[in-house]
């Protein structure tokens, strides 16, 4: 996947955070005139007219686009192919400059919901962004507002997340291993994957089930969950995932997350949270229904785990997923942690060509999901000397780990 580069020094002009717009211009064609017009043949007589104009079609307007004609069909195909890629974008700073880098699919494919983490320390939800248009335009938007404006299309449901520190690994050219201000990963419209976001407090059973009951559907089941939590809940936590992962099943879904500096929904959903409050990122599909989608989690304890060890330890993890023709990861990583710069090149190594979201949290959330699982990891008692919780669920929350999680669809890949 290519990527783009627009880079502009900070001025002192009122803006908090200086970045090029990635808007452009829609290049101006001429259609020569010909007797008995026909439309769609005018449209291809003149190249990449006809892949220009069905770039800029959503999802719905790309499918009927499709049935015109063979020619249609072929380009509307291809584009639609490359559309079930998840989308990213990441903003860090050189030298004064920030550096803005995005997926060439950002906002073209059918999106079904987006993440993104910020650096608490960088960057304010109340700060503004200084955006330069074309022809020496410049406009001052809040941090929300630009990211719907220029990084998100409208009516599509995402989350910020703040935290200590972003480090993501995108599959560009570049190796800078920078924290950066912001990232995002924007992941499609999985076919018969349901995606939904939802807060929900673990200490009230009953705020539990309403909140299941509004959000998860009676007939679906729960593949993977992303937790993120400001407290340490690693008690009450179980009261949820009792509820959303039922019999107790270590294969049953994947786990990740983490305790965060706080979330920011944009979704129709009004309700006001308290501090106990867990947010969740659910994916579920129906329980006998045919899925091409598959959710795992591995959680690496330590801290003093030589880059060969933890290595190994994604060679195992690798070994026991089975990819698929698209994949996403996210990865929660422990902020005492040093030295975690490698493990990005690592996972790249193991994982190539696979987009990872990436945050430092202030205390892990997850548990090990793949194949042929050890059973001694489901048990075994973290670092902390942690017992196994009652009805048999392991320690989901950790101190000194990274906690990977790979969501991947669509035809199996073989190794």
């Amino acid at each position: 996947m290519s990527k783009r580069i627009m880079n502009i020094k900070e001025v002192p002009h009122g803006g908090g955070l200086c970045i090029r717009s990635l808007k452009k211009s829609i290049p101006e064609v001429n259609i020569p005139k010909t007797k008995n017009f026909d439309f769609a043949n005018a449209i291809e007589s003149v190249y990449p007219l006809l892949d220009i104009i069905l770039s800029f079609l959503d999802y719905k307007d790309l499918i009927n686009a499709s049935q015109v004609n063979k020619a249609w069909k072929e380009v509307a195909d291809k584009i639609l192919l490359k559309r079930c890629d998840p989308s990213w974008f990441t903003c860090y700073k050189i030298k004064g400059s920030n550096i803005l880098k995005y997926s060439d699919n950002l906002n073209k494919n059918n999106i079904g919901i987006g993440i993104i983490l910020y650096n608490s320390r960088r960057i304010k939800l109340t700060d503004y962004i200084c955006i330069h248009r074309e022809i020496s335009i410049i406009s001052l938007k809040p941090v929300a507002e630009y990211i719907t404006d220029e990084l998100i299309p409208p009516n599509i449901e995402y989350c910020l997340i703040s935290c200590p520190r972003v480090v993501s690994q995108f599959p560009i050219k570049e190796k800078a291993l920078l924290t950066s201000t912001f990232d995002g990963l924007i992941l499609p419209k999985i076919p018969n994957v349901q995606t939904t976001m939802f807060h929900c407090n673990p200490v009230k059973k009953l705020d539990i089930k309403n909140t299941i009951d509004n959000f998860i559907k009676p007939n679906h089941e729960v593949k993977c969950i992303l937790l993120f939590c400001k407290n340490d809940l690693r008690k009450s936590i179980y009261n949820l995932l009792d509820a959303l992962v039922p019999g107790l099943n270590p294969l049953a879904a994947a786990i990740g997350g983490g305790i965060i500096r706080g979330t920011k929904t944009f979704q129709n959903q009004k309700k006001v949270f308290s501090l106990n409050d867990v947010f969740c990122i659910a994916f579920t599909k129906e329980k006998e229904g045919k899925c091409d989608f598959s959710a795992f989690s591995v959680v690496i304890s330590g801290d003093d785990l030589s880059k060969e060890e933890f290595e190994a330890e994604l060679i195992k993890f690798r070994k026991n997923t089975e990819l698929r023709s698209h994949s996403a990861a996210f990865r929660i990583c422990c902020s005492a942690k040093v030295d975690t710069d490698e493990e990005l090149d690592l996972f790249e190594k193991v994982f190539p060509n696979v987009p990872l979201l990436g945050m430092d949290a202030d205390g892990e959330i997850g548990w090990n999901c793949y194949n042929n699982v050890d059973p001694d990891s489901w048990t075994r008692p973290n670092q902390s000397g942690s017992k196994r919780m009652k009805k048999n669920y392991p320690v989901v929350q950790h101190q000194w780990s990274t906690v990977l999680v790979l969501l991947t669809w669509g035809n199996l890949v073989t190794k």
